[in-house]
């Protein structure tokens, strides 16, 4: 078995532990508040399951279905989930792996990869939208989407702005300044291979968030789009 594979989730889980640093970890595994939702949610699929049983069953497997008209090679599609700048690939990693396996990716706003990129990397590419900025500033997103070849949008309006944790909220900058980095330096240097993605990559991680751009503009750091989100007023 190689280091690439792993076969279930928790493994997963288990080698990200050891590979990222603290903080990193912490701002992944974490929900908001008492964390009911991650509770919530991890129950649900754990009442998931399958019957096993070897007779009368179909010669061939097929959990072939649709989303928004999108085929895909299973009822199982990637979470627009923000910031991946874990990785020097972040997002374009994400959408090769689901590319691979025939399904969709679902890329958030608040994604540390241009969409253009990301599509690029697996065309069945759904763009995320919060309701945030005014209307003329949605729909040029939403035009910079499609002109990039994102086959759907995946609009998300049940966010509440929760950013306080129970257990404590792991520390994450703006930016990488050098101030920054010297704090974080311990964190990262106990994750040798970690950093040594970033070093062979020569660059840092990315906490800005391209697809909030202006055309011709900087892109926005995380926490600017995201206070920009919070002072929106909500649709009637």
């Amino acid at each position: 078995m190689g280091n690439g594979w792993f076969e279930t989730v928790a493994e997963a889980q288990r080698r990200a532990r050891r590979r990222l640093p603290r903080s990193v970890y912490g701002a992944l595994l974490a929900g908001s508040e008492r964390a009911a939702s991650y509770r919530d949610n991890t129950a649900a699929f754990a009442e998931l399951g399958f019957a096993p049983h070897v007779a009368d069953l179909s010669a061939k497997r097929d959990q072939e279905t649709t989303v928004m008209g999108q085929p895909i090679s299973l009822p199982v599609i990637i979470s627009p989930t923000g910031v991946q700048a874990v990785h020097p690939d972040g997002e374009v990693a994400v959408a090769r792996a689901a590319a691979a396996r025939g399904t969709a990716m679902g890329l958030s706003s608040f994604a540390s990869k241009p969409i253009e990129e990301v599509v690029a990397a697996n065309p069945r590419t759904f763009f995320q939208m919060y309701w945030m900025g005014s209307k003329d500033w949605m729909v040029r997103r939403m035009e910079r989407a499609r002109r990039a070849g994102a086959a759907g949008l995946i609009v998300t309006l049940d966010w509440s702005f929760s950013e306080g944790r129970d257990w404590g909220s792991p520390w994450i900058p703006e930016r990488l300044d050098l101030k920054t980095m010297v704090r974080l330096s311990p964190q990262a240097l106990s994750r040798p291979s970690w950093l040594a993605e970033y070093a062979r990559s020569r660059r840092l991680p990315d906490l800005t968030v391209p697809n909030l751009a202006e055309p011709g503009e900087p892109a926005p750091t995380f926490f600017g789009a995201y206070g920009e989100w919070m002072q929106t007023p909500p649709p009637s």
